[in-house]
């Protein structure tokens, strides 16, 4: 019975894998511009970081959209998405626990909020 039951939850899991990723994007960019704000990080994560920001709201780009209209988007979003894996990767991890901590509690208080008001 707890096999079945585990082999179900499996493929469930695995199923809704990708809208769990992207139910999770806005906690990326708000831990993305804490560490980004935290004295704990080193420099030059945070010039990373911030260099990617201007390159994606600056107009200018490796790949023009104009010419290749797709491709020039996406990569604006992967050079960005690599910065910010780097920014979290590479910062102490301490740091980055107390800051997921700190979002998951944001949240949880949002939900109790919005669920509490319309009960």
């Amino acid at each position: 019975m707890t096999n079945n039951y585990n082999e179900e939850y499996k493929k469930l899991k695995r199923k809704y894998f990708w809208l769990r990723v992207l139910m999770h994007i806005p906690n990326f960019f708000k831990l993305a511009f804490r560490l980004a704000r935290d004295k704990q990080v080193p420099l030059y994560l945070k010039i990373i970081f911030y260099a990617a920001v201007v390159y994606v709201l600056s107009p200018f780009d490796f790949l023009p959209a104009f010419l290749v209209p797709f491709l020039g988007w996406i990569e604006d979003i992967i050079i960005f998405i690599i910065c910010i894996y780097l920014l979290v990767n590479l910062s102490p991890p301490e740091v980055v626990e107390k800051h997921v901590k700190a979002i998951d509690t944001e949240m949880k208080q949002r939900f109790r909020q919005y669920f509490y008001r319309y009960r």
